[in-house]
């Protein structure tokens, strides 16, 4: 892109050297320092092109090699003006913005802070960590050590693992990555707990890690009854409390029931929809809008804006909002029905996807509008619910209680 500008500004010309030998030309172009761009041979012709004030060094060289040399095109900001030169305004004006954007493109008008997906990260306080340092809009992008501000927020940001800063012409992007948490390792006898029964059944089985288990396979229990007790009894008689665990399975009762209606509302999206624009220039917003209801769905496009390839700071926000409109349909029993078994699988799936089945029956019913399916299950399941022993005294693992 630089190459662009400073061949936009001296001006060059495209040429083409027709004859039998242009691999002359080109020696005697190496010879005598005139640069060629682009150097191309298509048969007997020769392309290419050079600076307007070095064209006129070809003629001679070329009609002493017997070459025909005729100019193609002629670009840049010396034919771009005397093409124009009775516009003088408008001519000023490009060079004006040209300049304009040049030097702009020196600073630094957009930050932007980018992390890994499903974090939490506080970009206020990145942004003003780097502010801190010295990296904030409007400051030269040439003049920061980015490595300085990426320890300076590692540093006070403990919770990252990893921060980039990459500056590219007038945006600095920050990339950050948190770190990975590791689950809290929980010592085996952290607190006293009970396993207790989260419901009615019969014990089918029964494994206890820790604690000293009170029911058997085959005893029946009701909801909150106490299955493994934090009071252990080891094998010199002494009684130490534990943070119980185990693995209880038993026969039970398990219901779920499910409504869906007859008649039912949808809002449908009209295709066609309402455009409201906004400029943010050098961090300032200018509005263009209707009066649209905030509450109507809509969805944001952002647009970065160029001139001759280098990006202005300036952003273009078009917000499309869309119309909305509420439908009603009426589903025939057999469909109802349908929908409500699709219904009745879903929570199956969700609910009951550690249990075993060993029966169902299920009772169907017409009521105020809704078709109702109430399912009733006998299955197997884990039982045990954890209770917290309260105490006034602390509690320590060791302690002897006999």
């Amino acid at each position: 892109m630089v190459k662009k500008l400073i061949r936009f500004f001296k001006s060059y010309i495209e040429f083409c050297a027709e004859g039998a030998e242009t691999e002359k030309l080109l020696n005697y172009c190496i010879k005598n320092g005139i640069e060629i761009i682009d150097p191309h041979k298509e048969n007997y012709k020769l392309f290419g092109k050079i600076h307007a004030k070095e064209y006129k060094k070809l003629r001679k060289p070329s009609k002493k090699i017997g070459l025909k040399i005729r100019i193609n095109k002629k670009n840049g900001l010396f034919f771009f003006v005397k093409k124009n030169k009775s516009k003088i305004g408008f001519v000023s004006g490009i060079i004006f913005i040209i300049v304009f954007n040049i030097i702009m493109n020196c600073f630094i008008w957009e930050i932007n802070v980018t992390e890994n997906k499903n974090n939490d990260i506080d970009t206020e306080k990145i942004l003003k960590l780097a502010e801190e340092k010295g990296l904030f809009t409007g400051t030269l992008s040439g003049k920061h050590f980015v490595q300085n501000i990426e320890w300076y927020i590692l540093r006070e940001v403990p919770d990252l693992s990893s921060v980039e800063i990459n500056i590219q012409g007038s945006v600095a992007n920050i990339s950050v990555k948190k770190r990975n948490k590791e689950d809290a390792m929980v010592p085996d006898d952290d607190i006293p707990i009970n396993l207790i029964a989260s419901r009615y059944g019969v014990i089918e089985k029964i494994d206890v890690f820790d604690g000293q288990g009170v029911v058997k396979p085959g005893d029946a229990v009701m909801k909150g009854d106490l299955l493994v007790s934090a009071v252990y009894e080891d094998r010199h008689n002494k009684l130490t409390l534990k943070h119980s665990r185990a693995h209880i399975t038993a026969k039970t009762d398990y219901n779920i029931t499910v409504e869906f209606p007859f008649e039912q509302t949808y809002t449908v999206t009209d295709e066609k929809s309402s455009k409201i624009f906004k400029l943010i220039i050098l961090g300032k917003e200018i509005n263009f809008y209707k009066n649209i209801k905030n509450e109507l769905p809509n969805t944001t496009e952002e647009k970065d804006i160029f001139f001759l390839g280098i990006k202005l700071p300036i952003k273009l926000i078009i917000t499309h909002f869309y119309n909305v409109k509420a439908c009603n349909i009426t589903y025939n029993l057999a469909e109802a029905k349908s929908i409500a078994y699709d219904l009745l699988s879903q929570k199956e799936k969700e609910e009951m996807k550690e249990m075993e089945i060993l029966s169902k029956k299920a009772e169907e019913k017409i009521k105020e509008g809704k078709y109702i399916i109430t399912a009733n299950y006998i299955v197997i399941m884990d039982i045990a619910e954890e209770q917290a022993i309260e105490s006034d005294k602390p509690w320590e693992n060791t302690d002897d209680m006999s």
